[in-house]
């Protein structure tokens, strides 16, 4: 019986609160900071309230400890925690449950691309076809870069923010970055000589989910329910206009000339969230 409580104190230290709702619901902590977040959080609390009349009230507490997105996903199906963030893809589908609910309407598969500042050769890009004669670089990490190689474009595989630096000396040409993020990535990574390229962007079906354990149907019925009904209300859109990194991606996509990319994993419930959103991925192309 001792042993059963030390566990329990044990794991009461993973969490950032305690709670004495019905339902404690538990969110993981990212490893990076950024306002994006904090927006996430709020959705998920929006369609948390919305859902309390047919579920019932919830807590959402965060795991103490920050862990990258893969581990967010492993950690689904070894119960430490409730919910994940992540891009959808047809294997993560196949491991986890996911909530068919674009989180931030589709911004990241919009990319920029980040080069050296007065790059001439970036001004007379006009097709998809001249950019592939350059050699992007991007994290192998990430989906992105299979994308690319998929797609027919040279890539360099870097790191998140060491790839600034290859982009810097000349090991690669661009470095193509979410348009929600660009902005506060580039004062992040404090690197001198480079710049947004002028008149394009690349954009492929990528879309950023909440994932939740396999066999947790509960949780992600409600969650659907939640977030349909901020989404019919224009809570759900109303949150998302308000956000600064929003704005600005609005404003640097304006004008510019989309070149559209195929996504082979963005398939099967991929396919049928985009296809049930669509006013929603549209959101951030109006007034342009």
């Amino acid at each position: 019986m001792k042993k059963l409580a030390l566990i329990a104190v044990v794991l009461a230290g993973f969490y950032s609160v305690k709670s004495t709702a019905q339902e404690v619901i538990r969110l993981p902590t990212f490893t990076i900071d950024h306002p994006i977040i904090n927006y996430l959080n709020l959705q998920l609390e929006l369609a948390i309230k919305a859902s309390e009349q047919d579920y019932g009230e919830a807590e959402l507490v965060h795991l103490r400890i920050p862990v990258e997105e893969e581990r967010q996903l492993r950690n689904l199906n070894q119960s430490i925690t409730d919910v994940a963030w992540a891009t959808c893809s047809l294997k993560r589908n196949e491991s986890y449950l996911p909530v068919l609910v674009p989180q931030v309407a589709g911004l990241f598969g919009v990319r920029v691309n980040v080069i050296r500042e007065n790059d001439p050769r970036f001004s007379a890009i006009n097709s998809v076809g001249a950019l592939k004669g350059l050699v992007a670089v991007q994290s192998e990490k990430w989906h992105d870069h299979d994308i690319l190689v998929n797609n027919g474009f040279t890539v360099l595989s870097s790191d998140r923010f060491s790839a600034y630096r290859a982009l810097e000396r000349g090991l690669a040409d661009y470095y193509p970055r979410g348009i929600a993020e660009v902005i506060g990535e580039l004062k992040a990574a404090n690197v001198d000589g480079l710049a947004i390229a002028p008149d394009h962007a690349l954009r492929y079906p990528l879309l950023f989910l909440v994932y939740v354990r396999k066999g947790n149907s509960a949780l992600a019925e409600r969650l659907s329910t939640g977030f349909q009904r901020t989404v019919e209300s224009g809570a759900f859109l109303k949150l998302m206009e308000e956000q600064q990194w929003y704005k600005e991606a609005k404003s640097i996509l304006r004008g510019r000339t989309v070149f559209d990319l195929e996504n082979i994993g963005s398939l099967g419930a991929c396919l049928q969230a985009q296809e049930q959103h669509q006013q929603l991925l549209q959101a951030p192309y109006g007034n342009n």
